[in-house]
Order: structure tokens, then sequence, then C-alpha cells
């Protein structure tokens, strides 16, 4: 486990009368500690012994975890739109041996099957910038998955709670507040007597709309990497320095909500791009983008892997590859991105990396005498790096 570049630390979890030993990695939620959030709702449960509970927004799995402990014999589903969140709490309930604990990937309750037997429970720490109209579905729709008996209860930060008293004034839901905490509060509401089935509505997530390069894209809450000063200063940085020449294969990874897939598209006609990420609600909106701006299709290939490598076909080789190294997700991740950048690439390809100068001095030095790359600065400007990495071929 600790050999794996996105291990960060174990955390030790004591709940529900059971101990935990938890793997976290870099780059997702609360990797320093139990998010408190998470630790008050594991105080506010409902009484009645769930015979299936589902973990709405599991990350590594702080919550769902403990709950499949203290009960065995029940069903526990835990989703997450990060796949890489996904892979830990796998790993995760491995460790822990609890076979009871299924975990797999879903944005939101879109993967979930309509058929799928109802919950006793549902659970969730509700992200704080995910939006009004998530918020508002999560409810909805997670009522209608409840069984008779079932119950949703979800805790979020003390901000949100008067949003969340006044929207179940408007929608006639009885909301009850089970727990708080110094910052914040537990939710609960019962099944209803009667619901059916809510469809996601399509502009669940919806944010803004941003013009970049002439075009106009549709941005979603809560996706990370989407600062006014990258949008501003770092990606100017790496449009100014795409080829003119089209390539005739493009490797994109972290295609955020599909700004560079797209203006590739716009850019390299007959080139063919597959656009990596892990975010699925990043890969709903690089699709939902592309085919609002005409340039869906066979040329525009969508991966949702929880790593670049695993989206790397063996016998696959890019004329072009664009990447954006992550801060968050350390020195040791980007030693293994870069290698396998380098790797994918064709005899003469070349990968066009942009990166802030604060970690192009820290790592990069270190990380190309490790592995052997061959990597060049092409500009600086903005606190913003532009690199070319040639190909391990």
């Amino acid at each position: 486990m600790k050999s794996d570049p996105f291990y960060k630390c174990t955390l030790h979890l004591e709940a529900l009368g059971k101990q935990l030993k938890l793997h976290v990695p870099h780059d997702v939620f609360s990797t320093e500690r139990i998010d408190e959030g998470t630790l008050l709702l594991l105080k506010h449960l409902p009484s009645l012994e769930p015979g299936s509970v589902l973990d709405m927004g599991c990350g590594y799995g702080a919550l769902g975890l403990p709950v499949a402990a203290r009960y065995p014999e029940s069903r526990i589903d835990m989703v997450d739109r990060d796949l890489l969140a996904v892979a830990w709490a796998q790993k995760n309930a491995r460790e822990n041996n609890l076979e009871n604990a299924r975990v797999f990937g879903s944005l939101g309750y879109r993967d979930l099957s309509l058929e799928a037997p109802p919950y006793d429970w549902i659970l969730c720490n509700v992200p704080a910038r995910i939006g009004r109209p998530f918020i508002k579905h999560l409810f909805e729709a997670g009522l209608a998955r409840l069984s008779p008996q079932g119950e949703l209860r979800a805790v979020v930060i003390t901000d949100l709670a008067p949003i969340l008293n006044e929207m179940a004034q408007e929608n006639g839901w009885p909301l009850t507040e089970e727990g708080r905490g110094s910052r914040h509060v537990v939710f609960a509401i019962k099944a209803p007597l009667a619901h059916s089935a809510v469809m996601e509505p399509e502009d669940l997530y919806l944010r803004d709309t941003v013009e970049i390069d002439g075009m106009k894209f549709d941005r979603p809450f809560d996706l990370g990497g989407d600062d006014p000063k990258r949008l501003s200063k770092g990606l100017p940085v790496l449009l100014d320095v795409l080829p003119r020449q089209a390539p005739r294969s493009v490797l994109i990874f972290r295609s955020g909500y599909g700004q560079i897939p797209i203006i590739g598209r716009s850019r390299w006609p007959s080139a063919q791009i597959v656009a990596v990420d892990r975010d699925l609600l990043g890969s709903a909106f690089v699709s939902r983008n592309a085919r609002k701006l005409g340039f869906a299709g066979k040329l525009l290939d969508v991966r949702e892997r929880a790593h670049l490598v695993d989206a790397i076909q063996a016998d696959e080789h890019f004329d072009l590859a664009i990447c954006e190294l992550s801060p968050s997700a350390g020195e040791k991740v980007a030693e293994a991105e870069l290698t396998a950048l380098a790797r994918s690439l064709d005899r003469n390809g070349q990968a066009l990396i942009l990166v802030l100068e604060k970690i192009e001095r820290q790592w990069l030095g270190g990380i190309t005498k490790r592995k052997k790359l061959s990597m060049t600065r092409i500009l600086a400007r903005e606190g913003y790096a532009l690199l070319r990495l040639t190909s391990l071929q």
C-alpha cells in the first residue's frame, strides 16, 4: 500500500464500537484527519438497524465502512464521483475484511439502477460547494429510494443549515435536526408514505457559462482546478503554445469540463483526442460541452479512470500529450504521471506540461534525474511554467 505513489497516510478510526484502519491517498477530501462532519454523522445515525445502506459520496470510506463493520449482515453500497476515492475505499474495505461493502463510481444517483432494492438508510456528508440544485435533488431523489421505514440523514456545514431549512419549507419536507457540532449540523428526513422515482434534471450541476478561446463552456459547481487565477493566467499559457500543425493523436489528462479537449477538436479537426479524468462530474461536462459545441463523436474519446496509466492501452501511443500537474497530489504522483506520459508518446512525440513555477522548482529537477526524463521549459508567465517532455521510446 505504501508503495503506491498516491498513498499519503493511514488513519485509525474508532466508531460504532469498531476499530478500522483507513489508508488515505493524496488529492481527495479530508486527507489529514477524519472530517468532523463525518464523525458527527456517525454519532447521530438512525436507531433502526438497517438491512441496506447507501453512502452517497463515500470518499475513502470513513462513513460507510464503520457502518459496514457495525452491521455485517447488511448490504452497504458506497458511491463517489471521484474514481480515485472509489479505488481507495475498495482497498480499505478489503483491508478491514468488509465483504458486505460494495463500492463503485457514480455521479450522484446517476449510476444507480432505478430498479435497485430500496435503502433503509441513505447517508451523505454534503459537499459545501456542490450547489443548491444538487442538494434539493439529493433529498428528493433519495426519498424515492428509501424503504417504507427508511431514513435519509445528511450532515452539512453550519452555513448551509439555514438554506436547508428554507428548502424544507419550500418543498414540504419533514426535516428534523438530529445533531449539531461546532461547525456541522445533522438533518434527517423519514420516508414519505408515497413517492415516485425522480429523474435527474439536465442542469443539476450547472454553475454558469464561461467563454474560452471564443467558445462558451458550461461550467459545473464543485469541480477542482477551476479557480480564477488558473482560468485567467494558467490556461492562456497553455493555449498559446499548442502546436499549429495538427497531430494525429492527442492524450489530454485532467481534462476538466472540456476546455482543452474541445479546443483541440476545434483547432485539429482530424486529430483523434483521448480525454482522461478521474472525476465523473468533469467527464460528464466534457461530453456535455462537446455535444453543445458540435464536437462530439468518435474523434473525442472520453475515458474515466482513477489513474492515468489505466487509461492508456498497451499498444497505444500519441503524437501529443497535454497535462497539468496537481500540486495537492504530491511529488510521487507527479513522477508516476510524467513517466507514464513519456512512455505513452510516439518516438517523436511530445508532452506539454502546465505546472506552477514553485512546483517546477521543488519537484521537477529531482524527478527528471531519477527517471531520466528529458524535460525543458518552453516559457514561464504569471506564476506558471510550460514544459516540454519527450518520449521514452
